[in-house]
């Protein structure tokens, strides 16, 4: 059975963040060399009780997060027990902070993992074949255009997947760097931690309400090579294996927004390099076949309300923040609803689909700039 074991990317990834807030926290020597010296102790345990780590691309380096997030964890929990009348109680309560930044993404995480077999016996069958519809009636498939192009490109293929599965180290580092910003005197401008725990919930919620589980599983002798006509689509729900249904909206493309709106602390390198991920993301969520076009259309005024529901530098009855938060629910809304009982307006022309993708996205563009703007401006120069 040891040759079935599989270290879960995913896992790799959120435990990977915990140990970049302990690392962005300014630990000691001692206490940093601690972490390796358990993670590489780690690390050997589980290869010599299951015999590897698993078989996909970049498993080796990949699962180091796992162990040094694990080990982060210990060290800082024994910390706590040890610093009991040796540290001040501002110390302590840095340190406390630390531990359960570091502890509540993976935990979280595995809590909705928990949600996946419910949606599941809730929601039996998929509504694929609407979402597969609506990308149709754009005049092409891009999800499976993008599919053709990683195949083509081969050697790309592991990166991609890295990128796909990285999203929780790059949460990680926002919130790191916001908690940073904070403890050195700035005003909070956003709750990033209560923003993804959010993002998490919300998206499972939805999920039960709109269930998908993305072309590559729902379609897997068409993609990526034999898109469907539009008229041969049968427009009704799904019967599918038990798969994941995560797919309306892409909470990947949900976080990487997340990630770029909330850089703006950044230097100008790292806002480059979360643009840089956000386009990767794009890519990716579509190229694997995890998404179509259209989710990932909904993630955006989907993100939108959380984020302003949470850019708390910005009072709620301030217009440039209650209105992105009204306007993003209200999209999110009307799209589901139509992606379920009005898909045969946009079969009329083209015009109509693409019209309502361009409004969709440039007004919840616009609406987040407008915000962003006025709540650093209010956060940092105040």
């Amino acid at each position: 059975m040891s040759n079935t074991f599989q270290l879960q990317p995913t896992l790799c990834f959120t435990l990977l963040g915990t140990f970049i807030i302990f690392v962005w926290a300014r630990p000691s020597r001692s206490a940093l060399l601690g972490v390796l010296i358990i993670a590489v102790g780690l690390r050997m345990a589980l290869i010599r009780a299951m015999g590897s780590l698993g078989t996909y691309w970049g498993v080796r380096w990949i699962g180091w997060g796992a162990f040094l997030g694990i080990a982060s964890l210990l060290v800082q929990f024994v910390q706590i027990l040890r610093s009991r009348g040796r540290l001040a109680d501002d110390d302590r309560k840095r340190l406390r902070e630390t531990f359960y930044a570091g502890a509540v993404f993976p935990g979280c995480s595995m809590l909705i993992g928990y949600t996946v077999p419910l949606t599941i016996w809730l929601r039996h069958r998929t509504f694929d074949a609407f979402l597969l519809a609506f990308d149709g009636s754009l005049g092409a498939q891009p999800s499976f255009l993008f599919g053709r192009l990683l195949h083509w490109g081969s050697n790309d293929w592991g990166l991609t997947t890295v990128v796909y599965y990285a999203l929780p180290a790059a949460v990680s580092i926002v919130y790191a760097s916001h908690l940073a910003a904070e403890r050195a005197g700035k005003r909070r401008v956003v709750s990033i931690l209560a923003l993804f725990l959010s993002l998490m919930a919300a998206g499972a919620a939805l999920y039960a309400v709109y269930p998908a589980i993305g072309p590559l599983l729902a379609f897997p002798k068409l993609f990526p090579w034999n898109p469907p006509p539009l008229s041969q689509i049968t427009l009704q729900p799904m019967t599918v294996r038990d798969f994941a249904r995560n797919c309306m909206p892409s909470l990947h493309l949900s976080g990487a927004l997340g990630v770029w709106w909330n850089s703006r602390l950044w230097a100008r390198w790292g806002r480059m390099l979360a643009g840089l991920f956000l386009c990767a993301t794009i890519f990716a969520t579509l190229a694997l076949g995890e998404h179509y076009l259209v989710d990932l259309v909904v993630a955006v005024p989907f993100m939108m309300s959380l984020q302003a529901a949470w850019t708390v530098a910005v009072p709620l009855a301030e217009p440039r923040r209650r209105r992105p938060l009204v306007v993003g629910a209200l999209l999110t809304t009307v799209w589901i609803v139509l992606l379920r009982y009005g898909l045969s307006m946009f079969f009329v022309s083209r015009v109509i689909p693409w019209g309502l993708i361009v409004i969709t996205l440039s007004w919840s563009l616009v609406l987040e700039k407008r915000l962003g703007a006025t709540a650093y401006k209010s956060a940092y120069l105040s």
